[in-house]
């Protein structure tokens, strides 16, 4: 019974969860919970157009890079830097600090 409570819940809190959300925790310093939200919303993401899914791959990528996991960043940026032209004007230069960031590493 415990397990159905604990899943019902999980389910729930999916439901809330927004790109907006996870993008204002990663702005605001909050890496583990915008990272959290970015894996809840990733099957949602497949059926968005394609800016929402360009600044998805974005934060995404942005969140990985800033944990340290450079190998889910560079997977998630390269995304973001196929469709960089349906990106916003000031995630444009995110992108490019990142991906600038991630080149000097190799």
């Amino acid at each position: 019974m415990r397990s159905n409570v604990v899943f019902c819940a999980i389910v729930l809190a999916g439901c809330s969860v927004t790109l907006g959300g996870a993008e204002g925790d990663f702005k605001g310093g909050r890496l583990p919970e915008a990272k959290e939200k970015l894996l809840v919303l990733e099957a949602r993401s497949e059926g968005w157009d394609e800016a929402t899914r360009a600044e998805y791959a974005l934060y995404r990528g942005l969140v990985h890079h800033a944990l340290g996991d450079r190998a889910q960043a560079v997977v998630w940026l390269r995304q973001a830097k196929d469709h960089a032209d349906v990106l916003r004007d000031d995630d444009r230069p995110r992108l490019q600090l990142a991906l600038d960031a991630i080149g000097k590493a190799e």
